[in-house]
């Protein structure tokens, strides 16, 4: 195992106590063992702290840590990015769980030849039924455009090398964070790896607080999506995402996006949601 190298396990965390201890213990029972794992506490809690370091009491690789970034998912994300010793980082959130196998899978693959790796996954519902993934294989910058949404999964795979280069999370980003680190590592990288295998389960739960659920912020997060990467983008593509953003918030949030938008910047987007949905006939 001496010659093995070194996988960073980071579990970003906010408010999330009576979850966390299930991800932390998915990630100490990997079948591989030369690991570390990393919880990035973003709310910077005593009884998060505690529980952390109670569990490291009896295993020694898990590892506490503050939020030393910005606060919110991304800026935790990289704060153990930049921290990890390990070669490989493996990301996953604190509300689900990796299988056994998870990274020896992972390993099995080369991924220094990828941009990043991904496995399909069980969705599981709060009245226990369960979905398995259907993840397309090797997607690229050209799919992920096409798809104008991430299409791998919230478990993400990849050497610390390409997520140093790229800068790690986009930490200015309201929403779509993972959407855009796959963007930009395939756009720089290539294409990403599917393991066709299930290795983490995802947990469809209520009651807890999640990005995805603010209409606002998520809104914020596509429009920056368009001005980072659009012009990237084939013109088809581009003027499909750009009818998505326009879509989503005068489709599903009309009444609480005018409640928020300035007078004229909203003119300005239903100026754009009528041009691109005429434009959207001839795509």
């Amino acid at each position: 195992m001496s010659d093995a190298p070194k996988v960073s396990i980071i579990i970003p965390t906010y408010k999330r106590q009576t979850l966390l201890p299930r991800a932390i213990r998915s990630a100490l029972c990997q079948t591989y063992e030369n690991i570390e794992v990393l919880v990035c506490d973003d709310e910077k809690s005593a009884e998060t702290k505690a529980i952390v370091e109670s569990i490291a009491k009896s295993d020694d690789r898990v590892k506490y840590i503050e939020n030393y970034r910005s606060k919110g998912a991304c800026g935790a994300r990289n704060s153990g990015i930049f921290l990890a010793k390990g070669e490989f980082i493996a990301l996953f959130d604190d509300d689900d769980e990796i299988l056994k196998s998870a990274i020896e899978s992972f390993l099995q693959l080369d991924v220094l030849q990828y941009a990043f790796a991904y496995a399909w996954h069980n969705r599981i519902y709060e009245n226990g039924k369960t979905k398995r993934s259907n993840n397309p294989p090797n997607i690229d910058f050209a799919k992920l455009a096409k798809e104008g949404q991430n299409i791998a999964n919230s478990m993400l795979f990849a050497s610390k090398k390409n997520l140093m280069e790229i800068g790690g999370f986009d930490e200015t980003l309201a929403a779509c964070h993972d959407y855009d680190l796959c963007l930009r590592l395939t756009k720089r990288f290539g294409a990403a790896a599917l393991i066709e295998k299930t290795l983490f389960n995802y947990y469809s739960a209520r009651g807890y607080e999640r990005i995805s659920n603010n209409a606002d912020r998520k809104y914020r997060g596509m429009r920056q999506i368009a001005l980072k990467h659009a012009r990237d983008f084939s013109k088809r593509d581009r003027a499909k995402y750009l009818y998505k953003v326009r879509k989503y918030l005068y489709g599903q949030r009309l009444g609480r996006a005018f409640a928020w938008l300035p007078l004229k910047e909203a003119l300005r987007e239903l100026k754009y949601s009528i041009k691109y949905k005429i434009k959207s006939f001839f795509l």
